[in-house]
This record gives C-alpha cells, structure tokens and sequence, in this order.
C-alpha cells in the first residue's frame, strides 16, 4: 500500500514522507465512507483478477426434529451462494508547479493530499450508495404507489421506519449486533433528520451515548434502528427535459398519431436524449406515465414528442410533462436506506495495494517536462466495487422532506 513509485528518481519523496501521506490519505477519506463502512468487506489479491467474490450464507431453519439416542443425525451442509462483482480503477490528480521540499513534510503537499482524500472517499462512498441503492425492496412515503407521486409533505415518520423494522423482520435480516443488542442502520441526511426529529419518540444520541459505544455520525436511534447522518445520502433530483426547461407543456394533442406539441423550444440535441425516455404525465388531478417514442425540434409551440403507446387518460392544453425519476412535479425525493449486517459487500480499501496515493516530482517526466517544472500528486483504487447479497435485507423508504 505504502508503494513508492519515485525510488528511481533523486527527486523522489523519502519512504517515511510517502508513509505519512498514505496514511493522511486514508485518514482524510475514512469519514467520507459512510456506506463503505457497513459493507461486508471483501480484500482484492494482487493479481487476483479483475472481480471479487462475496459470500452469501443462507439461514439455517430451526432444528425441530429430536435427536435420537446413539444414533448420529445428518447434519446440514453450508448452503453459500457466491456473488461475483467487476472491479473498476478509480482515481484522479492535480498538478502543481511549486517548489518542494522532498525531504520533509511539505505544506502545499499536505494540504493537497488532504483535498484528494476527502475527494477518494467521497468518490468511493457514492458509488457503494448509489449500488446498493438498486435494490428491489422499496417503501415510499404516506403509502404512495410510485416515486412521481411525492411531494414535500410526504417526509419521514415514526410510522415508516416502524413499517421498515417490520419488512426486515419478516424477512430474517440479521442484525448488527453492540453491547450484546441487535440493532439495524439507517443512513439518513440532514433535511430528513429535521423532519424525524420532530417525532415525539426520536431517542438522541446524548440519551444513551454514556451507556454504549456509538458509530460515527450517530445522530440518534428509534425501533431497534441506529441513525447515521450524511449529506451524502441519496437524493433522487429532476434531470431536466430539455437544457432550458426542466418540464414540458402540452399544447395540443392528436391521439391518432400520439404526437403532442409543446410550448417550449427542444433542440436537436434535446430531442435525442428525449428518445426511448419514459416521462411522467400531470393533468392537475392525476398523472400516468409515458414513453417518447421520438421528439421533433422546433421553436416555442412547434416542437413535438410522439408517444409509444396511448396515455391513460387524454392530455389537453396545460397539461405537463416530467422526469418520472423524481417526486411530483419534479420535487426532489430523499431515500434514507435501512439494512442488517450483510445486506451488501464492499471491497476493503485497507488491503494490500488497494488505496494509495501517487507522487511524481518535478523532472519525472522526462521530455514531458523538459525543464523540470512541474509535478503531480493523485490517489487511485487499484479496484473497487460493491455488490447487494442479501436484497430482502435492506429498504429503501422514499419520502419527501421539509424545504
């Protein structure tokens, strides 16, 4: 992990400097890996390919039958399912064309590995959210039916996180366990926490801190559930129509061909992306969802979309159109995530050659850098990935929030 990659070069960083800036690295990012850090954690041999294994036990049922006197039962097999996940390199770098002090710990490099690994963790904890976050086991918010039926008053509740113990319950999801507890975890962000924590049975963490070892960004629990605060948590947000509207509205309709007008401007480019994209379709009382089958560019009231099918119900003028990936009327829509131990695995960032950081001095460039000018430091994660194994043991509720 502690690899320097300069030892060829005079202007290289001393192996006791590159230590310290490994560490800083991982050190720098480790509170970022939010996500990352519930994960069942699988490390990546070096040259062990370009995938990862996970383990996924099944639950052994309950051992009713009586033993019999002398005589030996069968026994039961381990019952193990391999998920198998691709590794990804991720990484980046900045250059700079200050003078360095290579033998000792320099300012402009200390606070440069600082940025990068806030950057390394960030980007690793991301790309575990936003893998376990396609999971199938979904519960939105006030019972609503879909994501595009939210709005700002459908926030989180006492109710639904009772309703998520409850799912997770009836599908055996192990616990974690502290202090001889079982115990689930949620993963929340700062708009959602507002609105819990105007519940009447919301248990912060000064209540109980004394008593037991707390997580890191522990902000309080509820039903048996421990609450992690991130502004990382998921937010599912409007992907606008086109580049200038977020929305489109309709100005006529011809349901024998399915071709609706709007009154917004769509350009070629946005007409491409608008292709094959599904939309959700507001007449003031109710909403269905749609396909584009194609859109034709135009100025203000002549562009168009065609439909692939017929709507459920019949657009007129001032109807609008949109993105069906988010809350009614393109209102942003939290996710806070609840999950038992081994809902998911994550590669660990602390195995060998796994996370490192990447210096090259001034002058390494050869020809590249003909008067020795420049230099660059970066991170990079040989290979990263997270995989959901037990997809019955995590929800997602889907919920408004208060703005």
């Amino acid at each position: 992990m502690n690899t320097n990659t300069n030892i060829t070069t005079s202007n290289g960083l001393s192996d006791t400097v590159v230590t310290y800036y490994d560490r800083k690295l991982i050190k720098n990012a480790k509170p970022r890996l939010v996500h990352q850090r519930f994960g069942q954690k699988r490390q990546v041999p070096k040259n062990g390919g370009k995938s990862v294994n996970f383990r996924k036990f099944e639950i052994f049922p309950a051992a009713t039958t009586p033993i019999s006197e002398g005589v030996t039962p069968d026994g039961r097999a381990l019952d193990i399912t391999s998920v198998t996940a691709d590794l990804k390199q991720y990484g980046d770098y900045v250059a700079g064309s200050d003078l360095l002090d290579l033998t000792a710990i320099d300012q402009v490099l200390d606070e440069t590995f600082e940025l990068l690994g806030d950057q390394a963790g960030l980007t690793l904890d991301h790309i575990t959210r936003d893998i376990i976050h396609q999971g199938s086991s979904v519960q939105y918010a006030n019972s609503k039916a879909m994501r595009n039926q939210l709005t700002s008053e459908d926030v989180l509740t006492s109710d639904e996180i009772k309703k998520a113990v409850r799912t997770l319950k009836r599908n055996k999801a192990k616990p974690f366990i502290r202090n001889g507890r079982p115990y689930y975890v949620a993963i929340i962000d700062q708009d959602s926490a507002y609105d819990l924590m105007c519940d009447e049975q919301w248990q912060r963490v000064a209540e109980y801190q004394n008593a037991e070892k707390i997580e890191d960004g522990e902000i309080g629990k509820l039903f048996g559930v421990v609450f992690i605060e991130t502004p990382e948590a998921k937010r599912f947000e409007c992907d606008p129509l086109t580049a200038a509207s977020p929305s489109l509205t309709v100005d006529a309709y011809m349901a024998s061909t399915r071709v609706m007008s709007v009154l917004e401007a769509i350009t070629q480019e946005d007409a491409d992306k608008l292709a094959g994209r599904f939309l959700s379709l507001h007449n003031g009382t109710e909403s269905c969802m749609v396909k584009v089958s194609k859109a034709v560019p135009g100025i203000a009231g002549e562009a168009s979309i065609q439909l692939v099918g017929a709507p459920a119900f019949t657009p007129e003028t001032g109807c609008k159109l949109y993105d069906i990936n988010c809350g009614a009327e393109n209102a942003p829509v939290n996710s806070t995530i609840i999950f038992g131990k081994d809902a998911f695995g994550v590669v660990d960032i602390e195995g060998e050659d796994a996370f490192k950081t990447i210096f090259k001095p001034k002058g390494s460039a050869g020809t590249g850098d003909p008067l020795d000018q420049r230099w660059t430091a970066g991170w990079k994660a040989s290979g990263y990935t997270a995989a959901i194994l037990q997809d019955l043991w995590m929800v997602r509720i889907e919920h408004g929030f208060t703005r």
